[in-house]
């Protein structure tokens, strides 16, 4: 949560630049932002942001560890390719879940400002966006992108994870020891590696749960169904070629770096000290 605080702007950049249909630069979003909203403008949806780090992101640390407790061999070696895929691929999943909701609000409110004010749902906080979603458009709407929202979370999991313990491997196979500075370098290079193989999935996850209508919903009695997960995928490339799955790939890193150290450098220290007790 703390390094959400510290990269929220980033990411509400991120997903203007995905949710555009045009070609837009990063400064150029975020002076629009900052012209119509001000300076706080860049923090709207932070309290979405915050219920999502709360549900997706611990229950992805949770399970993964969980997971990994179960798999261990009773000899001590490391335990083989297939058994740390199935970790990320539990854990991935048990996150995209439990965080579908909140990651919805999350898209919805940062997406928010951009739309024009008749179209806009002016979600004060994540609570009373939650309630507006199940009032107005029926509980199956906190499944809106659930499909992108798994992939995404689950390519994630498997990206962040085991690159950050293939990296750390290396940097203490190499004989650094085992510090602030290994784990800093480790999440660096995961950052890169996650940003790069989440950005199709987090372009089509904005996109599905930017959208205004959920199933449920209808206009002038014409009930909408939403595209289907590999129509929104040749949407995108057809009309705006493949360039498009990568759009905002430079404030995705800049978001997803830091809170990636921030993040591991934590769950480390805690690891260490607290979780150790119960090992």
């Amino acid at each position: 949560m703390a390094a959400s605080c510290f990269t929220h702007p980033i990411d509400l950049i991120k997903v203007h630049l995905q949710t555009s249909q045009t070609r837009t630069g990063a400064l150029q979003a975020t002076r629009r932002i900052v012209h119509e909203m001000g300076i706080f403008g860049l923090y709207n949806g932070l309290s979405a942001a915050l219920l999502r780090q709360g549900t997706y992101t611990m229950t992805r640390f949770a399970v993964y560890d969980i997971a990994k407790d179960y798999m261990r061999h009773a000899d001590g070696s490391h335990l083989n390719g297939g058994e740390i895929a199935l970790a990320t691929l539990l854990s991935g999943a048990a996150g995209g879940i439990v965080g579908n909701p909140a990651e919805i609000l999350n898209v919805r409110m940062q997406n928010d400002q951009s739309l024009p004010p008749y179209m806009r749902r002016n979600y004060k906080s994540a609570v009373h966006g939650l309630v507006a979603m199940v009032r107005d458009e029926g509980v199956r709407s906190l499944a809106i992108g659930l499909a992108p929202s798994l992939v995404r979370a689950t390519l994630a999991t498997a990206s962040q994870f085991v690159s950050y313990d293939t990296f750390k491997e290396w940097l203490l196979n190499a004989g650094y020891p085992d510090s602030v500075s290994v784990h800093f370098a480790a999440s660096f290079a995961a950052g890169l590696v996650a940003t790069t193989v989440c950005s199709p999935a987090d372009v089509i996850k904005s996109r599905t749960m930017a959208a205004l209508r959920s199933q449920q919903s209808s206009v002038a009695g014409v009930r909408i169904r939403p595209p289907s997960l590999w129509h929104t995928c040749w949407s995108i490339y057809r009309s705006e070629g493949l360039r498009a799955f990568f759009k905002g790939w430079l404030p995705s890193y800049a978001r997803l770096c830091p809170q990636l150290v921030i993040t591991f450098i934590i769950y480390e220290r805690l690891r260490k000290s607290y979780f150790a007790q119960y090992n």
